[in-house]
């Protein structure tokens, strides 16, 4: 009965090459990216699977581990998607947020094309390289129209680089360990890795790659090919130099195409990780009523200012402290169809500007960063 009504709930789409099953995503969507992905994989692996790949997404973990046990698999733990080689089916279903559930969406349609047109179907004995492989491909920006893969989004809530070289400096940055299966390697790490080499040692990666699918251990691969080369000073300047710039405060942001998207049911932020002299942004309004804005003087979350369009001709400074909020001041501007949000560092004090008026200086110290209250806002960093 519970299968059944969840059939009636999935909204299906045929592409080209995907037979497609979803729930709570847009379908349309979803099969436009899953077509961009399978273009790139096979320019990257040089071959496509023979058979049409089908794709299940589900709106609850509940409905997700329910098509497993119909399906007769197993039900990983922790785990948000599965590819079976069994069924040769992605099932996954939708994370907490938009962006992650694209690019597990992208993750486990990945392990699909892989097994399918390069394995044999069968698992490669090093799960850094299989793993990591799925998540290159993974860490995306969709903007509805092109999908780029292999890229080091500017904001993601996982931030793989930063949690990749902690994990890596838990291990003493042993990658020799890691490759041999004797230390662990989660998934940030291995994307690293992965992501590494594939810019910076294309050759040597596509022959490194050949010997896993053939079913070589990580550690003969690496030596057949690397020989007693130790990557991890490189990969440590490579992770510095391509830090994520933002961090995501309260839920809801993405890159999409050249710009940096929020949505909020309540209130959603994000702020720069190291912040400089100025802050300037052009605001988007893509659903509900705009009330979003800038944030300066950000210490915690809940020690932070932010200039905020409530409309596109009216702005105001609300100070939030103390588990409340205060409006320090608020005026009103000549109206544009895209707002625009200037703040200044100077002597302590930040000086905002809106749609060319200056609105006041005000103390703060402390970071810069983005904030929407119940909309959705494209934010165009100028």
């Amino acid at each position: 009965m519970i299968l059944w009504l969840m059939l009636l709930l999935q909204e299906e789409t045929k592409t080209p090459h995907y037979d497609l099953r979803v729930e709570k995503i847009d379908a349309a969507d979803a099969g436009r990216m899953l077509e961009e992905l399978h273009a790139q994989l096979t320019k990257h692996f040089g071959s496509a699977p023979a058979e049409r790949l089908k794709v299940e997404v589900y709106g609850t973990r509940d409905g997700w581990s329910a098509a497993l046990r119909r399906d007769k698999q197993p039900i990983p733990e922790g785990a948000g998607g599965y590819y079976s080689p069994g069924t040769k089916k992605a099932y996954l279903y939708v994370q907490p947020t938009e962006y992650f559930t694209r690019q597990l969406l992208l993750h486990e349609a990945t392990h699909q094309f892989h097994y399918l047109a390069a394995t044999g179907n069968r698992d490669p004995a090093a799960p850094w390289y299989t793993e990591g492989l799925a998540e290159y491909f993974g860490m995306h920006n969709w903007d509805g129209r092109t999908l780029r893969t292999g890229v080091v989004p500017a904001v993601t809530l996982e931030d793989y680089p930063e949690k990749a070289a902690q994990n890596l400096g838990r291990i003493g940055w042993n990658l020799g360990g890691m490759i041999e299966g004797k230390l662990p390697a989660d998934r940030p790490e291995a994307w690293a890795l992965i992501h590494y080499l594939i810019h910076n040692h294309p050759k040597p990666f596509a022959a490194l790659s050949k010997s896993l699918d053939c079913g070589a251990k990580g550690r003969d691969a690496w030596k057949s090919v690397f020989g007693n080369a130790d990557v991890a000073e490189p990969l440590r300047a490579w992770l510095e130099k391509n830090a994520q710039p933002w961090r995501i405060v309260w839920i809801g942001w993405q890159e999409r195409g050249d710009v940096i998207e929020g949505a909020a049911g309540t209130n959603g932020a994000a702020v720069l990780k190291r912040s400089g002299p100025s802050l300037k942004a052009e605001l988007e309004l893509r659903s509900g009523e705009l009330k979003a804005g800038l944030i300066f003087g950000y210490r915690s979350p809940d020690d932070f200012a932010i200039a905020q369009f409530v409309g596109s001709a009216r702005v105001r400074i609300v100070r939030r402290s103390g588990g409340g909020w205060r409006i320090l001041a608020e005026k009103e501007v000549p109206p544009r169809e895209r707002p625009e949000l200037h703040l200044a560092h100077a002597d302590g004090r930040v000086r905002v500007t809106a749609n060319g008026e200056e609105i006041g200086e005000f103390e703060a110290t402390g970071d810069f960063g983005l904030n929407v209250d119940a909309c959705r806002v494209a934010f165009r960093i100028r």
